[in-house]
């Protein structure tokens, strides 16, 4: 008695059916890489909005902080974590740059003629302008003006601005 055995024909990708496949993972994987540096100029882009909000809260909280209305005060650095503290006439129009790091604490006072150039101090994240003015119009009323810029490393032409605007009332 002799045994049959029977072999049925192997089931198997083709070729041509791996090449398809390897072909549509090819094209989904690059996709899904490409979708990275999108990811990551997004979520920079949401950490630099937060953080120019973050110093301009700051700034603006700030500007109300004392007894007397007619001055003004601006948190210039921090010494031991407590801000250092800088009073501003509130009727006469000034600028401020003031050099930020990455919890939002001011580190200290930029002159106009560096805020322009790339600042390179280890530790800087974001320059903050403070610049108040009035009108004629409305001689009561400042206006108080916080532009963000960051990186501090790039040229003034290179670097993101954030503007936040807010009108006080002076006695």
């Amino acid at each position: 008695m002799r045994r049959k055995i029977s072999y049925s024909p192997a089931h198997a990708f083709t070729l041509v059916e791996i090449l398809v496949a390897l072909a549509v993972f090819s094209i989904t994987a690059f996709a899904l890489i490409g979708l990275f540096s999108v990811t990551h100029k997004t979520e920079r882009d949401a950490k630099e909005e937060t953080q120019a909000t973050l110093i301009a809260s700051d700034i603006m909280e700030g500007l109300s902080f004392g007894n007397n209305p007619s001055l003004l005060h601006l948190a210039t650095a921090m010494s031991n974590g407590v801000p250092v503290w800088e009073s501003i006439d509130a009727k006469s129009p000034t600028s401020y740059c003031i050099a930020y790091d990455s919890s939002c604490e001011p580190i200290r006072k930029i002159p106009a003629s560096e805020a322009t150039n790339p600042v390179l101090e280890q530790g800087v994240t974001a320059l903050a302008w403070l610049t108040l003015s009035s009108k004629r119009s409305t001689p009561d009323i400042v206006i108080a003006e916080v532009l963000v810029a960051s990186p501090p490393s790039a040229p003034a032409s290179g670097r993101t601005l954030h503007r936040f605007t807010k009108l006080l009332a002076i006695p």
